[in-house]
């Protein structure tokens, strides 16, 4: 469905502490989030971005699928139906992915593998996963794979996943010994948490040919965007952002603040990171100079609801990124606008400084 858009919901501000000019896209008085951080969720122009959104204030109101321009306007609704958790009836997120030249999501509807064109919100059923659903548990997360296949999981700690090529629709179950952690995109691997995860292991793609990738030294991590690695955050005390390479030993990146949650660009030249005990602002990372300055302050809550957590991510080549924050009582989504300048001036080693002109 695509329906005429809804009026803007816009609000603009700058960050009084770095000058960094930021869009707030939704204001209605739901939950909004955008799609989890580990993929990217803004289209690779930069121009839109994908969210998730209960669609009224109500207890069991289920969650749709919305689109909206990185300035806030052209709101559009994507999908209209509900989705209910087989275990306990409460509704759930839709679980979906975008591809990464930004014109479709792949999603499931029950048991039910769709395909919904971004811009026009017209969707299809591609395959039912009906068989494949254990428990009377729904899919919970999609994986695009370097070959362009799918990979799906009913929870996070599943040690089994659906295959599905979307060449021909075939759709086999996958025993991995492990948890799904995410799909290699420099050759089509799988990484994999092994050993209560205490261990990343890479697999390929029909779940064979076992690599050890490297010890779990993380807090959060997700991979280094098309390059090869793992990066993420330390558990406390450390205080610094881990880079892994299969077969090396993790090394940190930076250090300084409690990293909190981080991802990378989809180049891997930069990393966003928000900050916790105590919160410090996001943090913008360049990778080649291991060097970062305070990109702006979300003011979330951070308390146990993951809603209330920023999840910060980049658009695939770093001038977007886009984050939760609870700071007005309810979730919405928000994009800070990242200028050239403000990008040299972190591969400068600048320090931060009350407000930085970067508008």
């Amino acid at each position: 469905m695509l329906r005429t858009p809804y009026a803007s919901e816009r609000i603009q501000m700058v960050d009084p502490k770095t000058g960094i000019r930021i869009t707030q896209l939704t204001s209605y008085p739901t939950p909004s989030v955008h799609l989890l951080y580990y993929w990217p969720s803004v289209t690779p122009d930069n121009r839109r971005i994908v969210l998730v959104a209960q669609r009224s204030a109500a207890r069991l109101a289920p969650w749709d699928l919305f689109r909206c321009d990185t300035d806030g306007l052209n709101l559009f609704q994507l999908t209209d139906y509900e989705q209910y958790d087989r275990s306990d009836g409460l509704p759930v997120h839709p679980a979906a992915c975008m591809t990464l030249d930004g014109t479709k999501l792949y999603l499931t509807r029950d048991a039910v593998l769709c395909e919904l064109d971004i811009e026009t919100g017209t969707m299809r059923d591609l395959a039912s996963l009906e068989r494949f659903c254990r428990e009377r548990s729904t899919f919970s997360h999609v994986r695009i794979g370097a070959s362009g296949r799918l990979f799906l999981v009913q929870s996070f700690y599943a040690t089994h996943a659906v295959r599905v090529d979307l060449a021909t629709g075939e759709a086999v179950e996958l025993e991995l010994g492990g948890s799904l952690f995410s799909c290699s995109q420099d050759e089509p691997r799988l990484l994999v948490g092994r050993n209560k995860y205490s261990e990343f292991w890479s697999l390929d793609e029909d779940g064979g040919n076992p690599r050890y990738h490297c010890e779990n030294v993380f807090a959060h991590s997700t991979t280094m965007g098309r390059l090869p690695g793992i990066q993420g955050p330390g558990r406390p005390p450390e205080r610094c952002i881990w880079l892994a390479q299969e077969g090396k030993q993790p090394e940190h990146l930076v250090e300084g603040p409690y990293f909190w949650h981080s991802s990378a660009s989809f180049d891997g030249e930069w990393i966003i990171s928000d900050t916790n005990w105590p919160d410090e602002g996001i943090k913008l990372v360049h990778v080649p100079t291991r060097r970062w300055r305070t990109l702006c302050h979300a003011h979330a809550t951070q308390g146990h609801p993951q809603w209330q957590h920023c999840h910060p991510a980049l658009s695939q080549d770093g001038r977007i990124a886009v984050f939760d924050s609870d700071r007005t009582g309810v979730s919405q989504v928000y994009v800070a606008h990242v200028p050239d300048e403000f990008r040299e001036s972190v591969k400068a080693g600048e320090l931060d400084r009350p407000r930085d002109k970067w508008i």
